[in-house]
Protein backbone atom coordinates (compact mmCIF):
# COMPACT_ATOMS: atom_id res chain seq x y z
CA UNK A 1 0.00 0.00 0.00
CA UNK A 2 1.50 3.27 -1.12
CA UNK A 3 2.17 6.02 1.41
CA UNK A 4 -0.78 8.41 1.00
CA UNK A 5 1.24 11.45 2.10
CA UNK A 6 3.90 10.76 -0.55
CA UNK A 7 1.21 10.21 -3.21
CA UNK A 8 -0.42 13.54 -2.27
CA UNK A 9 2.94 15.33 -2.44
CA UNK A 10 3.63 13.80 -5.88
CA UNK A 11 0.19 14.89 -7.12
CA UNK A 12 0.89 18.41 -5.89
CA UNK A 13 4.31 18.45 -7.61
CA UNK A 14 2.89 17.26 -10.93
CA UNK A 15 -0.08 19.67 -10.85
CA UNK A 16 1.74 22.73 -9.51
CA UNK A 17 5.46 22.48 -10.30
CA UNK A 18 5.64 20.85 -13.73
CA UNK A 19 4.90 22.90 -16.83
CA UNK A 20 2.02 20.68 -17.92
CA UNK A 21 -1.68 21.38 -18.13
CA UNK A 22 -3.14 19.04 -15.53
CA UNK A 23 -5.12 19.63 -12.33
CA UNK A 24 -4.54 17.71 -9.11
CA UNK A 25 -8.16 16.55 -9.20
CA UNK A 26 -7.51 14.90 -12.59
CA UNK A 27 -4.72 12.72 -11.23
CA UNK A 28 -5.39 9.15 -10.14
CA UNK A 29 -2.62 7.30 -8.26
CA UNK A 30 -3.13 4.30 -10.56
CA UNK A 31 -2.79 6.27 -13.82
CA UNK A 32 0.30 5.71 -15.91
CA UNK A 33 2.63 8.70 -15.83
CA UNK A 34 3.27 8.34 -19.56
CA UNK A 35 1.26 8.82 -22.76
CA UNK A 36 -1.60 6.45 -21.96
CA UNK A 37 -2.19 8.17 -18.61
CA UNK A 38 -1.02 11.58 -17.39
CA UNK A 39 1.07 12.04 -20.52
CA UNK A 40 4.44 13.11 -19.09
CA UNK A 41 7.22 13.25 -21.66
CA UNK A 42 10.91 12.62 -20.99
CA UNK A 43 11.55 16.29 -20.14
CA UNK A 44 8.70 16.37 -17.61
CA UNK A 45 9.93 13.09 -16.09
CA UNK A 46 13.43 14.54 -15.68
CA UNK A 47 11.95 17.68 -14.05
CA UNK A 48 9.90 15.44 -11.75
CA UNK A 49 13.03 13.46 -10.78
CA UNK A 50 14.80 16.69 -9.79
CA UNK A 51 11.77 17.79 -7.73
CA UNK A 52 11.56 14.38 -6.03
CA UNK A 53 15.26 14.35 -5.20
CA UNK A 54 14.99 17.80 -3.59
CA UNK A 55 11.69 17.24 -1.78
CA UNK A 56 12.49 13.80 -0.38
CA UNK A 57 16.28 14.18 -0.04
CA UNK A 58 17.01 11.08 -2.10
CA UNK A 59 19.10 10.38 -5.20
CA UNK A 60 18.17 8.16 -8.11
CA UNK A 61 21.04 5.96 -9.24
CA UNK A 62 21.55 5.48 -12.98
CA UNK A 63 20.25 1.91 -12.66
CA UNK A 64 17.00 3.21 -11.11
CA UNK A 65 16.23 5.53 -14.01
CA UNK A 66 13.98 3.03 -15.77
CA UNK A 67 10.27 2.97 -16.53
CA UNK A 68 9.44 0.69 -13.57
CA UNK A 69 9.49 3.27 -10.71
CA UNK A 70 7.38 5.62 -12.84
CA UNK A 71 4.63 3.15 -13.71
CA UNK A 72 2.11 5.14 -11.65
CA UNK A 73 2.02 7.34 -8.55
CA UNK A 74 1.48 4.44 -6.14
CA UNK A 75 4.53 2.59 -7.50
CA UNK A 76 6.58 5.80 -7.40
CA UNK A 77 5.49 6.51 -3.81
CA UNK A 78 6.54 2.99 -2.76
CA UNK A 79 9.90 3.49 -4.51
CA UNK A 80 10.45 6.80 -2.68
CA UNK A 81 9.49 5.28 0.68
CA UNK A 82 12.02 2.46 0.14
CA UNK A 83 14.75 4.95 -0.83
CA UNK A 84 14.05 7.05 2.26
CA UNK A 85 14.24 3.95 4.47
CA UNK A 86 17.74 3.04 3.18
Amino acid sequence: MADAAIVEQLISMIANDLDINVKATDLDPEMSLFEEGIGLDSIAIMELIVLIEKAFDIKFSDSELTFEPFENLNVLADFIAEKKAD
